[in-house]
């Protein structure tokens, strides 16, 4: 009986130490959150540009008919264009969602 009630205390005290390390962390997210939001932002706008500008950037090399290698500059000139472009605009959406 003694060991069951012992466990018990135990698990107890674990929960209590887990709640205030989560507390500690949700603390500090809040003091950094908003410089936080704003990377996630631009990192994620940056990913989906890339993604868009590549499918985007093949389809014009091959409906202008780019010749040879200049296919992948093409491509690739497209692809960092527009993951600039979008990680800008969800970078400064992020900031602005960050200021209410």
């Amino acid at each position: 009986m003694m060991r069951k009630a012992k466990s018990i205390v135990q698990k107890k005290k674990e929960k209590n130490i887990k709640a205030e390390a989560r507390e500690a962390t949700t603390a500090k997210m809040a003091k950094d959150s908003c410089l936080t939001r704003i990377v996630a932002g631009a990192a994620i706008g940056g990913a989906v540009g890339g993604a868009v500008g590549a499918v985007y950037g093949t389809y014009e090399a091959i409906r202008f008919k780019v010749p040879g290698l200049m296919k992948i500059r093409y491509i690739g000139q497209t692809t960092m264009g527009s993951a600039a472009i979008f990680g800008l605009f969800l970078g400064a959406g992020s900031l602005i969602h960050c200021g209410k």
